[in-house]
């Protein structure tokens, strides 16, 4: 079995994907503003970037983890202790969808994590967890021009289905999106 975790030496962490807890808050808000700064870059201007907070990301995990919505979770990739990626799913937010269309809404890598296998076996956890929770379908949102990011999703199965939007980002910064969705047939 391929070292997922990149043990040095003798030492091999195994990679484990579990579900969050409150207490891993601190975790993912690393996690999550370390991708940005790297992932997002050339695409949202530096000084947004710079100004992420893992403290205001924490406390909305925490809230979030303290209270989940109904049919939400958030699972984590660890390699031994260290917290190295994560990705939220649950309902669709879209206004048009119906109860059966899930969203993967976020999923996210530590920038020296990358290219190991990592994000496709939290993705392939994250799908399977929107159908155990009875989704039939599913949609996401990724910043048009992340090419790595739109790259990644095609080769998992998911498509542009032509949807774009503009949401507010931090700043108040415009983050053009696209859409992409999957059906339960897409694996």
């Amino acid at each position: 079995m391929r070292d997922l975790c990149g043990g040095r030496d003798s030492i091999t962490a195994v990679l484990e994907i579990r579900d969050a807890q409150p207490s891993d808050a601190g975790d993912i808000a690393a996690v999550q503003v370390g991708s940005w700064q790297v992932a997002y870059r050339g695409l949202l201007p530096d000084h947004i970037l710079a100004a992420l907070s893992v403290a205001d990301r924490e406390r909305t995990w925490r809230t979030i983890l303290v209270d989940p919505p109904p049919r939400t979770a958030v699972l984590l990739a660890t390699c031994g202790a260290a917290v190295v990626g994560f990705a939220a799913v649950g309902p669709s937010r879209d206004p048009t969808a119906g109860p059966e269309r899930g969203q993967l809404y976020a999923i996210y890598l530590r920038p020296d994590h990358l290219r190991r296998g990592i994000g496709t076996q939290l993705h392939r956890a994250a799908v399977d967890r929107l159908r155990s929770l009875g989704f039939m379908s599913a949609s996401l949102w990724v910043l048009d021009g992340n090419k790595a990011a739109i790259g990644f999703y095609r080769q998992n199965g998911w498509v542009a289905d032509g949807t774009r939007k503009v949401d507010q980002g931090p700043g108040g910064v415009d983050l053009p999106e696209l859409r992409l969705v999957r059906s339960r047939r897409a694996g």
